[in-house]
């Protein structure tokens, strides 16, 4: 199978900017403040969000929930004023990251959307802060990359039934989905699509084949993420941290070979994909000295899970997210769920919803 979902991961997994909240300080007096300016490749047209993540969560390597927020409005960097400030931080090591949102389809209370999408600039990387107690720490953000790729947001062509797309554990029936790009009115600029490219990390002009499988490596990546349930214990790390758990989907480039000719530096605009399930897990650890470690599982846990796409500059999508649990105006099919089931008494693990 291909690995180079695998090495998407990292990037993808965990909300990229939910639960933005500001955590209450224990000690006012060991407080510190963290500020500086926004410097933009770009235009000043939009708004600039930063956040303050934990060192092994910040974007673009990985991505979690950021320990603070701060931001500078449009109004402000059109006038030239590119200030920004953190205040109550804790004493910590952080790394500071953010984004302008040119096209202004961001929301950070939407999983989905809070993220950077097509015409927005990020930064290159983010910067690693050491914030000592009662400092005043200056600290400038630059936004140097302009963001190429709209978000792989899509829907589930078939949705299930009562809203629950169920597969099986078996480790050797064929199973697939299909799945339509789709922007549901909220992404601005180009319309969605899924890019379909094979990948050449290295830029050597060879297509990779990371695991020598003899398939190739491809964007866009897709997997459904098993989401643990109260009793339902996963592999752990050799800190006690829970690894995620993947089961890989494969995209059926067989429409596209002609197209792609073996050239990593074409790309197809794609707007629909079939994706073949491969009928394993992997949990994924990070190990210290030793980076992101993949172990093959026995069986593919019984469960929930999520269905999540990556795209070639980290832009992530998944369904279920919170457009499908909004009480006012829900998007259609974002609440889909995913399900696996033992394969005993199915229809021998077809994957038909």
């Amino acid at each position: 199978m291909s690995s180079i979902v695998l090495r998407a991961l990292a990037p993808a997994l965990g909300l990229v900017l939910a639960g933005c909240s500001v955590p209450p300080s224990s000690e006012p007096r060991r407080e510190a403040r963290v500020e500086g300016r926004v410097a933009l490749a770009g235009p000043p047209v939009g708004n600039a969000f930063l956040f303050l993540f934990a060192p092994d969560e910040a974007p673009p390597e990985q991505r979690g929930e950021p320990r603070y927020v701060a931001a500078v409005p449009e109004v402000r960097l059109a006038a030239g004023d590119a200030r920004f400030g953190f205040s109550g931080v804790g004493p910590d090591v952080y790394r500071l990251w953010g984004f302008l949102d040119a096209n202004g389809d961001a929301d950070l209370t939407v999983d989905v959307l809070a993220q950077p999408g097509a015409g927005d600039w990020v930064p290159e990387s983010s910067v690693e802060l050491n914030v000592q107690p009662g400092q005043t720490l200056p600290v400038d953000l630059s936004l140097p990359r302009r963001v190429r790729r709209p978000l792989p947001a899509f829907q589930v062509v078939e949705q299930g039934t009562e809203g629950v797309f169920t597969l099986t554990d078996s480790s050797t029936a064929v199973a697939s989905l299909n799945v339509r790009s789709e922007g549901f009115g909220l992404l601005r600029g180009d319309v969605p699509r899924f890019f379909v490219r094979l990948a050449d990390t290295n830029g050597d002009g060879t297509p990779d084949d990371v695991n020598g499988d003899g398939v190739v490596d491809v964007w866009p990546q897709f997997f459904l993420r098993f989401v643990p349930r109260p009793g339902q214990a996963v592999p752990l790390d050799s800190q006690g941290r829970p690894a995620q758990v993947i089961v890989p989907l494969l995209p059926d480039l067989t429409p596209f070979l002609g197209s792609l000719q073996g050239d990593p530096g074409i790309t197809i605009a794609a707007g629909s994909l079939q994706l073949f399930v491969v009928p394993l897990a992997q949990a994924i650890t990070q190990e210290p000295g030793r980076g992101r470690v993949v172990t093959t599982l026995g069986a593919i846990p019984v469960g929930e899970y999520e269905l999540w796409a990556v795209n070639d500059e980290g832009g992530v999508w998944f369904v279920p997210n919170a457009l499908g649990r909004r009480t006012v105006e829900p998007v259609s099919g974002q609440a889909l769920r995913f399900r696996v089931v033992h394969a005993e008494g199915t229809d021998g693990g077809t994957g038909s919803p």
